[in-house]
């Protein structure tokens, strides 16, 4: 009995076995793999404080360490590299930045100046000044012996660029602080608003953007948006009025805010509002303005 039962046994055990195999494997082959994804791109798998880390490792950043960025996250861009080279001092101290780093869909990219240049600038402005869709970054840069101007940069075929420029003032020591960019008078060309000798008579000019260049169209005196040896560059507001532009100012004797619009050939004055300002705080913090238009945090505080 025992000679024919145990081959048996033996028999029906691999055959158990063998169906056991084949449905393990059966099963196996109808499981679905995990679906691949693309691996994320630098701009995923970079954050803001990664951004930031990264900036601080491979740049000598300026002692604030103030950075623009865009609302959507894509831009940021932020001064480096300290220089004394210029000692004018506007700006509270003499040290002044070389370098210009802006990071763009998680690329970085660098513009290190001549070293007839700096940038007179606690941080950079982010505008799209030509309307593609692209935020372009704007500056105050001043040559050593010719004051300040203002030059706009943007990334073309992968490399950190000059875009435009308004040509600098003309004399060493000499500086302005922009007040407004956008579409002024809405035809499809960005103004940029700013005024030159803030502190020596203070003359109100707009030029508008095209092709790469920036045309001065028109000019008025006796304004200011900022104090010797303040940090504060918020003294400006823009607003829209009733469909129309409309952005303020003080008066250089700081005892007025005045509105201005822009009809596409000749600075309106739109209102005067009798109010003393303090130099050291926001504008934006010392009257109560309707319908502020603000596209990109430019206010530098």
């Amino acid at each position: 009995m025992k000679s024919i039962l145990y081959p048996g046994l033996s028999i029906l055990f691999v055959l158990v076995m063998i169906s056991l195999n084949f449905s393990c494997q059966k099963e196996e082959a109808e499981i679905t793999p995990p679906e691949e994804h693309n691996p994320p791109t630098e701009s995923d798998s970079l954050s803001h404080s990664q951004i930031r880390q990264r900036l601080r490792t491979e740049y000598q950043l300026m002692p604030e360490e103030q950075m623009a960025i865009s609302k959507d996250s894509t831009t940021y861009a932020q001064y480096s590299l300290p220089v004394t080279r210029y000692r004018h001092g506007i700006l509270v101290d003499q040290v002044e930045a070389g370098q210009l780093v802006v990071v763009l869909d998680g690329k970085f990219y660098d513009l290190t100046l001549e070293d007839t240049y700096v940038f007179e600038d606690i941080r950079p402005r982010l505008a799209d000044v030509d309307a593609d869709g692209v935020l372009e970054i704007v500056t105050i840069r001043s040559h050593l012996s010719n004051g300040a101007g203002i030059a706009i940069y943007k990334v073309l075929d992968d490399q950190l660029q000059e875009y435009a420029r308004v040509e600098e003032i003309g004399l060493a020591n000499r500086w302005l602080n922009p007040v407004a960019i956008a579409d002024l008078d809405q035809n499809g060309t960005v103004e940029i608003v700013w005024i030159q000798t803030p502190h020596i008579g203070g003359i109100l000019k707009i030029a508008s953007f095209a092709a790469g260049t920036l045309s001065v169209l028109d000019e008025t005196s006796f304004y200011s948006n900022h104090a010797i040896g303040e940090r504060n560059l918020c003294l400006s507001v823009l607003t829209q009025e009733a469909g129309e532009f409309i952005f303020y100012v003080p008066s250089q004797n700081r005892n007025q805010i005045v509105g201005f619009s822009w009809s596409g050939d000749k600075l309106e004055q739109t209102s005067v509002i009798d109010q003393s300002v303090d130099f050291s705080t926001p504008l934006v913090d010392q009257y109560p303005f309707n319908n502020m238009i603000d596209e990109e945090d430019n206010c530098i505080f």
